[in-house]
């Protein structure tokens, strides 16, 4: 199958306007779903390793490695790709493919601590093969960690004058070790308070759709998994950013839009939802449909989300949302459930709703 743009299926994927356009959109698609066991197996056959040689270098077993090639199981946590893309000597970009293409993850953010410290040992240890990047990446993060004590320390950034970019930019460009730790201690408010305008943008929400209470109140109502409070609290106290899996359903259970879930996903330093992946070309089109049949349901939340939320570019965004969007009326003023929206969509996908919504994780 040649090549198509990711544009050009995000196009198709929202303008259908049923399910059965759907079906036949995905099954167009179908060779371009990311696959980790044909990424592995690729990995092992361009470098001639086998299951137990890849295992060496990246510090996981002879099994894990032969599960991921033939059952297509994933490692289970962002430190795991982040090990395995250390091991083989992955460059800056493919370390990022890794983490966002199929572990839903962010790409490495340079205002994060330790992602910045993965940022420097992939631009300054690919070269030494003796030189076990992962080891040396958890004996910096082990210094840098002591020296910052993060937790309790993070207080919102009104506005940071660091861009993302310029700080990677940095840190690729650094000549030593001695020079990292220079920029550490400079950047030490920036690293304190990384991916708090996620949770400020999340909090806006639960408020929102919770009246005013807490996330706490919101989990116990919609009877959710308690690990999403802890994942709120390591997020608060951390700067730990949840699963992009976990951050979608978050959004579907809080009645984001397709605008307001690519938004959210864009402060959690992650790509927008993507039409090659299956699950979220779902999610696309259903967001798409209740965006079209339920205009007031975007302009009540930019309302609401405004009230709620301490930063000011949100609050800038909801009105300049709201600026596009006044005047949008729909004769039915209906408001539908998204997240009922999204298990019908997969109900009659023949999908099972626990790989999205993970209701039981």
């Amino acid at each position: 199958m040649n090549s198509i743009k990711t544009r050009d299926m995000y196009e198709k994927i929202i303008n259908c306007e049923e399910i059965d356009e759907l079906k036949q959109v995905l099954n167009q698609y179908s060779p371009y779903y990311a696959a980790w066991n044909n990424y592995i197996n690729d990995v092992l056959l361009n470098n001639g390793l086998t299951y137990e040689n890849l295992g060496d270098l990246c510090g996981f077993s002879k099994n894990t490695i032969k599960a991921w090639a033939t059952e297509n199981r994933i490692p289970r946590s962002r430190e795991k790709f982040i090990q395995f893309g250390l091991g083989i000597r992955c460059s800056l970009n493919e370390m990022n493919y890794i983490l966002q293409r199929y572990g839903k993850y962010p790409r490495l953010y340079s205002k994060s601590l330790e992602d910045a410290i993965c940022i420097f040992v992939i631009s300054h240890y690919t070269e030494d093969e003796n030189v076990k990047a992962y080891d040396i990446y958890n004996e910096l993060k082990k210094k840098f960690l002591e020296e910052i004590q993060i937790k309790n320390k993070r207080r919102f950034l009104l506005d940071s004058k660091n861009e993302t970019s310029k700080m990677e930019n940095e840190i690729v460009e650094m000549k030593d070790l001695q020079e990292f730790k220079k920029f550490v201690k400079d950047k030490e408010m920036e690293f304190m308070n990384s991916y708090y305008k996620l949770l400020d943008y999340i909090v806006a929400f639960v408020k929102t759709e919770n009246l005013g209470r807490s996330y706490h109140s919101l989990v116990l109502g919609k009877e959710m998994d308690k690990g999403y409070e802890k994942m709120i609290s390591n997020l608060r106290n951390w700067g730990e950013v949840p699963n992009r899996k976990k951050l979608i359903n978050l959004g579907i259970t809080l009645n984001m839009s397709l605008a307001e879930i690519n938004t959210m996903l864009e402060y959690a330093n992650m790509e927008k939802l993507c039409p090659k992946d299956k699950l979220e070309c779902i999610i696309l089109y259903v967001l798409a449909n209740v965006d079209v049949t339920s205009p007031y349901h975007e302009i009540n939340h930019a309302v609401l989300v405004a009230q709620y939320t301490e930063n000011q570019e949100i609050k800038q965004q909801c009105n300049k949302l709201l600026e596009e969007l006044i005047g949008l009326k729909n004769a039915d003023e209906v408001r539908e459930d998204v997240e009922f929206y999204v298990r019908n969509a997969l109900e009659t996908l023949e999908i099972d709703e626990r790989e999205i919504l993970m209701i039981s994780e």
